[in-house]
């Protein structure tokens, strides 16, 4: 891990030892309840498709590398990773509800399937309606009714290849305005930023989502 990186979260959390994760991060201070990829921040990108737009300092680094796993005992933890993601999410989807939750760090994208990741407590649902378009009032459904809609919905599986970086497809009935998304300067090394701005530009210059599978990266300067 960078150093630029260790120091961001450590204003926010705490590293501590996991006896299956080695190094992780417990965040500090968070609301009770708080979930990993809580909602209202969702946003269409020509970029990367659905991403998650979180603009606080640690929350850009935890919710596009690395996984979130829910310990028994420590609560939600962050594991360490370098390999960037629009959101380390899996989806489910009707064509009432959308619903996500964080793959664990020995979960590939490939593998997902209908008997992984459906502990009721590691999901987050929402009216179709609201995805991406509104944040007002209680938009996540409540915890007792999240077992039900885990039988109402069905796995998203599709996926395509963009830049090397795996996109999860969404049905055309979930819609939302493209946003632009400005890449933040600050705190990011000169690492970090290069690696963000060579996915960027590549990808918004020669890339729609929809029409693009297995693009080669460019050549790092």
């Amino acid at each position: 891990m960078h150093s630029d990186v260790r120091a961001v979260l450590s204003q926010y959390g705490a590293f501590t030892q996991h006896g299956d994760y080695g190094e992780v991060w417990v965040p500090t201070s968070l609301p009770q309840g708080w979930h990993p990829y809580p909602p209202c921040h969702w946003v269409n990108t020509k970029q990367y498709g659905w991403y998650f737009d979180d603009r606080t300092a640690w929350g850009q680094i935890v919710h596009h590398y690395g996984r979130w796993v829910l310990d028994g005992r420590m609560g939600w933890i962050w594991v360490p990773g370098n390999e960037f993601s629009p959101g380390w999410v899996a989806w489910r989807t009707s064509e009432q509800w959308i619903g996500w939750a964080p793959l664990p760090p020995d979960q590939k994208f490939q593998a997902v399937s209908a008997n992984q990741s459906n502990d009721s407590d590691e999901w987050l649902f929402m009216e179709v309606e609201k995805f991406g378009k509104s944040c007002t009032g209680t938009v996540t459904a409540a915890p007792d009714r999240v077992p039900t809609l885990l039988h109402q919905t069905k796995y998203i599986t599709q996926l395509e290849y963009v830049d090397g970086i795996a996109v999860f497809v969404l049905p055309p009935y979930i819609v939302g305005p493209f946003v632009v998304i400005d890449v933040g300067f600050d705190p990011w090394s000169a690492w970090f930023l290069a690696q963000m701005i060579i996915n960027w530009n590549w990808l918004w210059n020669n890339t729609l989502i929809w029409n693009v599978s297995f693009v080669c990266a460019p050549q790092s300067p």
